[in-house]
């Protein structure tokens, strides 16, 4: 599979904290979508440590307790990287097939029946706003798993980790885009940004200023990821909870130029 998502950490009494991971499987000349969870990432050897737009190799079973359909266990023991896709022409080929989609038609979709899709690769009509605001603290169930996981030895369930990552922290600022998408009619919509990328930047810039911070994730997230010249589409993943399967987050984002030249695509629909 290919990765094109990798989302925030979140705390997890029995494994220390996870990762839900998404991608495009390139198996069987389709391109479907698929999402591997629980990921204890921060946990797991070195050599596992895969990143964003990284080819590799996973045995996966069905998750059962999980009814999106998309959503497999990996068995992170049989994790292998194959390579990295280094710049947009190498990425682009795999995602020239990827089916677009709306928010809106996921959302109502999902509304309609709970093994609708959920995820998707949206096309963004217009950015409006990317709102800033600070986090605060884990909720008093978070704390309680972070807690929890500092009485468990995860280390020897996820490979040779050769120090225990540090304690969880909390982000500064969790930052959400107000968005169309370009669906007819679109009322517009509210997404936030899940994505480990803003919580590394943040993470970067811990000793800076709020402003300098913010202005950090201004400049990733707003100005450069759809600054003129770019195809910016939004990948998008709701949540497990039935409650709030109809709510779609930013998972992450695809922002090549406009006009970049792509090979022949790898899922040609007539190949074997």
């Amino acid at each position: 599979m290919l990765i094109t998502v990798k989302a925030s950490p979140q705390p997890s009494a029995k494994y220390g904290d996870t990762v839900c991971v998404a991608g495009i499987r390139v198996d069987g000349g389709r391109a479907d979508w698929i999402r591997l969870y629980p990921l204890p990432f921060r946990w797991m050897g070195v050599e596992q440590q895969f990143k964003k737009f990284d080819l590799i190799e996973v045995e996966v079973r069905r998750e059962s307790k999980d009814t999106r359909p998309e959503s497999y266990r990996p068995n992170i023991d049989s994790i292998n990287i194959v390579k990295h896709l280094d710049g947009w022409k190498e990425r682009q080929p795999y995602m020239e097939r990827v089916a677009r989609t709306s928010t809106c038609a996921l959302s109502a979709a999902a509304v309609q029946r709970h093994d609708a899709p959920s995820l998707g690769m949206v096309t963004i009509k217009s950015v409006e706003r990317l709102r800033i605001e600070p986090f605060g603290e884990w909720t008093d169930a978070q704390k309680a798993r972070i807690a929890e996981a500092a009485n468990l030895a995860p280390l020897s369930l996820f490979g040779d980790v050769t120090k225990t990552p540090a304690e969880l922290k909390a982000p500064r600022f969790v930052a959400r885009y107000e968005y169309h998408c370009t669906a007819d009619g679109c009322p517009g919509h509210v997404g936030q940004i899940l994505d480990w990328e803003l919580t590394a930047l943040q993470g970067r810039s811990r000793h800076e200023p709020d402003a300098s911070a913010i202005a950090q994730i201004e400049q990733k997230f707003h100005t450069q990821m759809f600054a003129p010249g770019r195809q910016t589409s939004f990948f998008m993943g709701n949540f497990e909870d039935a409650r709030k399967r109809h709510s779609f987050s930013v998972l992450g984002v695809y922002y090549p130029p406009e006009g970049i030249a792509t090979s022949v695509g790898l899922f040609d629909l007539d190949q074997d």
